[in-house]
């Protein structure tokens, strides 16, 4: 496993992204359906375990590596895993028992709050960390990533609007 986990965390975060994507075509294309479905996405949420120890393998060799980096790793990962598990007891709750009202809505808020943690564990991240170089790169990395996603979004929003593009969800971004 230590090999595996030495592999850079991009790759584990490709198996994990075109494991998800597998599972959704599968069933959109009517070939798996529950309880296959919440297995496979477990299956494919372990490659969550060797991507952690690749990520701080990565920032140890980077020397990039602090206490409050090994800190956002573990919030980052608990709460990824978070979100799988909600977003599947959600959809699946909503899948089959159709609810309606004020349940409705709390399903469809569910998976949204491990992401706002991952946004407060950033923030944390950033109070968190002495290093001045590091929290500098952090703050640039993130402001590189809005500025892309702003870009892409925007993009494709007038690519819809204009008929071009079909419709993506918003949580998309």
């Amino acid at each position: 496993m230590s090999a595996l986990a030495g592999r850079h965390p991009a790759l584990w975060g490709a198996v994990f992204g075109l494991g998800i994507l597998g599972i959704a075509w599968l069933e959109r294309s009517g070939r798996i359906d529950w309880p296959w479905n919440v297995v496979l996405v477990a299956v494919v949420s372990l490659s969550l375990i060797p991507m952690r120890a690749a990520t701080q393998g990565r920032a140890a060799a980077c020397g990039t590596d602090s206490p409050a980096m090994r800190a956002y790793i573990r919030r980052s990962m608990i709460w990824a895993g978070g979100y799988i598990v909600l977003l599947g007891v959600a959809l699946t709750a909503r899948n089959t028992w159709h609810p309606e009202g004020a349940v409705l809505w709390l399903l469809a808020l569910l998976p949204s709050l491990p992401i706002l943690y991952l946004v407060w564990a950033l923030g944390r991240y950033l109070v968190e960390e002495d290093d001045e170089y590091l929290r500098m790169r952090q703050i640039q990395a993130g402001l590189f990533a809005t500025g892309l996603l702003l870009a892409v979004a925007t993009v494709w929003g007038f690519l819809e609007t204009f008929g071009i593009a079909p419709h993506a969800e918003g949580w998309w971004a």
